[in-house]
């Protein structure tokens, strides 16, 4: 390799067009030439005193003078240097040879917050993408090889095995799509060291584009916190040369829609829903006005102008109703700011003619309210002659050893009366009908085995029920002795109605006589919460959820056997309650975050039966039905983007459903790190941090410097200042003493 060659390959420039500066240098050089006197020589007698002093001191004085000319030369050349930003060339983080191979990884952040898009530029996404390929194009050499990874959650290698082929790298860049979703910092990192270590190239360089949001970097505190840390140790095992681009700005604007629920459990035909909104003004204005507009079906609806305060969430209602059944898709919108992907949010709602329940009944007889779900059924779907609007809840009425490889899919409910034992495989049914958001209500009774439901329901706190079956409570042929029921301050949404109510109606659910139930024992650290309780504080309903389904366990029985309840005016509206909130776990199925999966379940002939999904961005997916549990099974998981997703299931289903995913709300708060905050983040990692995007897109080179070398020729500029200060101080008094040469013999 040739001198000059080996020479570039170590050493880059930042500031080449300086290079005349370098010239500079030989200033004192010209000065001292320019100011060599000629002396006319004479002779003079008491000169030969002092020829013998100047001989004995001319070599030191010549040296002296020499020494302080290369001083300032110095000087003069250091400071050129320095204007021109000298760097070494290597990219990892220990020495290496010049040309060696480099394992280069970009990676992007792909939270939602960087679709803020500045006014007149692009997104920060299209930033980074474009900072990338300017890195690659400029930075990579010829045997480099190049890994991909977004960051999100969860994040997504999109170059698993590291690419020599820099063009087709730059073309899969290209089309990199951004995630709508957040960020899963430890699995991130996690991701980005499986990456560092697919390849045996010593030489590392990890580049990241982000622009530092706060709720993307910030610790997470726990087992999160834990792995993170393990995360970053690993990474550093690797020795890579990290670099961070800042890519965000700090008091950046914005405004988003951050909730958008149907406070109805459930939506039918004709009647009015109720539909609340949350918005929220996340600085920096102190104030902002928006108007907030409904959109139902892709149609305009009412709106409502709003102003919004710095940092409170102000709610928005609307009360739509729909006149036909099936899923409908509402959307709420505000004015368009910078980060235009929060100022809408969507919400599917399933409209319902009428609510399908299924109820098992564990003591079946024939003659009228001598079966365990007479009352029960009577309460929820009075008979035509009742007075009274007709009831939304059908029900549909089966003996326990019917239940065995029933299709449940169909149904928004099931309710289990007084059933006695189950099996693994029912109670795996039941699970993967709750997984897809149905309700399941469990009564008790006197033929329930408690080891049974202890074993495969409860499961140690695993299974489906919320509590645990503890032994029974009372005597059933005593009228003593009887238990009554404390509504807790009326605070959970199946008593809420009776909260404020006349004596008498509230006496309808107080004064109600139990003899007996079965003590039910709520985990400690159990997100479970008691709905209603005993006068001596064991809980009567207890409220439990598992996958997205709901589950209610009630403490008695459906029928008279241990209560006098099914006969209490309070019975049926509690009733009717315990299934909207049960059966509301369908509406659940249908709208989910970024990056959460659509399924739903269908009956086990359906398997293969062929689906299609239209993406947010009109890109369709085509799959099949998969075999599940006694169920064919409809799963999709490329839920990336933010929008309505459409699903299309064939022949023999032949049904249409609308999803809906969206943002997490903590996307929209564009508060971010600064260095400082980073370093203390994520202690232990060394990296090293840029902010000016304009200089690296006009000078790439300069995210590869293994470092910067134009501080220690300021310094060493410095520390010869001084030098030369203290030699012209010492040496001056034979620089200025003046003494005059020694005369020349005249010929």
């Amino acid at each position: 390799m040739q001198p000059m060659n080996v020479f570039a390959a170590f050493i880059g420039f930042g500031n080449l067009a300086l290079a005349g500066g370098l010239a500079a240098a030989s200033i004192p050089i010209i000065i001292h030439l320019l100011n060599r006197r000629k002396f006319r020589e004479t002779t003079w007698a008491a000169m030969r005193f002092l020829l013998a002093a100047i001989r004995k001191n001319q070599r030191r004085i010549k040296i002296e003078q020499w020494l302080l000319l290369a001083i300032r030369t110095l000087i003069l050349l250091f400071l050129a240097i320095a204007m021109l930003k000298p760097f070494l060339q290597s990219s990892g983080s220990l020495p290496v040879l010049p040309g060696q191979r480099t394992h280069r990884t970009i990676v992007l952040d792909g939270s939602m917050s960087m679709a803020f898009t500045p006014e007149g530029e692009s997104s920060r996404f299209e930033q980074a993408k474009s900072l990338s390929a300017n890195l690659l194009s400029h930075n990579a050499k010829r045997g480099d090889v190049i890994s991909i990874v977004i960051m999100g959650d969860p994040p997504r290698i999109v170059i698993r095995d590291p690419s020599p082929h820099h063009a087709e790298v730059l073309k899969e860049l290209a089309e990199i799509p951004l995630p709508h979703g957040g960020t899963d910092l430890a699995a991130s990192f996690q991701a980005i060291d499986r990456v560092l270590a697919s390849s045996d190239i010593p030489q590392k360089e990890l580049i990241i584009l982000t622009d530092l949001q706060t709720a993307s970097w910030r610790s997470k505190g726990g087992r999160g916190d834990d792995a993170l840390k393990r995360a970053i140790k690993k990474l550093e095992s690797h020795q890579p040369r990290s670099v961070v681009v800042d890519l965000g700005r700090s008091g950046d604007q914005n405004a988003a829609v951050v909730d958008l629920k149907l406070d109805s459990p459930i939506v039918t035909v004709g009647a009015q829903a109720s539909i609340r909104g949350l918005l929220k003004n996340f600085g920096p204005e102190a104030e902002r006005s928006v108007v907030a507009r409904l959109m139902i079906d892709g149609r305009y609806g009412p709106e409502q102008p709003v102003k919004l305060p710095l940092g409170v969430e102000i709610p928005v209602d609307f009360n739509p109703d729909f006149s036909s059944p099936g899923d409908h898709l509402v959307e709420l919108q505000i004015d368009e700011d910078e980060l235009t992907l929060d100022d809408k949010r969507r919400l599917s709602i399933p409209v319902r003619e009428f609510l399908r329940v299924l109820l098992v009944d564990g003591d079946f007889k024939p003659e009228p309210y001598k079966a365990e779900t007479d009352l029960l059924s009577q309460a929820l779907a009075p008979e035509a002659e009742s007075t009274g609007s007709p009831s939304l809840i059908h029900t549909e009425v089966v003996s326990e050893s019917q239940i065995a490889g029933r299709d449940l899919a169909p149904y928004d409910c099931v309710i289990l009366c007084n059933v006695a034992r189950y099996s693994e495989a029912e109670a795996a049914a039941l699970r993967e009908y709750l997984k897809q958001g149905g309700g399941v209500v469990v009564f008790g009774g006197d033929q329930v085995e408690p080891s049974n439901y202890n074993r495969y329901l409860f499961a140690d706190g695993k299974g489906i029920l919320p509590a645990e079956l503890g032994k029974i409570v009372g005597d059933e042929r005593s009228r003593d002795t009887t238990f009554t029921f404390n509504p807790l301050n009326f605070r959970h949404p199946i008593v809420e109605a009776f909260a404020g109510a006349g004596d008498e109606v509230v006496a309808g659910l107080t004064h109600v006589a139990t003899r007996r139930y079965f003590q039910l024992k709520v985990p400690p650290d159990s997100a479970a919460k008691v709905a209603l309780a005993f006068n001596n504080g064991d809980p009567a309903i207890v409220e439990g959820s598992w996958g997205r389904g709901v589950v209610y366990l009630i403490a008695t029985t459906a029928d008279l056997g241990w209560t006098g309840w099914p006969i209490h005016p309070s019975f049926p509206p509690v009733m009717e309650q315990i299934v909207l909130r049960a059966s509301a776990g369908k509406l659940t199925e249908r709208n989910v975050s970024v990056g959460g999966s659509l399924d739903l379940s269908f009956p086990a002939q359906a398997v293969n039966a062929p689906a299609t999904v239209v993406l947010p961005d009109n890109r369709s997916v085509n799959l099949k039905l998969a075999a599940g549990a006694d169920a064919s099974r409809f799963h999709f998981e490329q839920t990336d983007l933010s929008g309505a997703y459409r699903v299309r299931v064939g022949a023999p289903v032949g049904i249409d459903a609308t999803f809906a995913a969206n943002p997490p709300a903590v996307e929209s708060d564009l508060a971010k790190l600064d260095r400082a905050g980073l370093a203390e983040t994520l202690g232990g990692w060394n990296f090293a941090y840029y902010t000016n995007l304009r200089e690296l897109i006009d000078n790439p080179s300069a995210v590869g410097r293994r470092g910067e070398l134009h501080r220690p020729f300021l310094y060493a500029v410095l520390i010869l200042l001084l030098v030369e200060s203290i030699a012209a101080w010492k040496f001056g008094h034979y620089a200025n003493q003046g003494i005059p040469r020694a005369p020349r013999r005249a010929k």
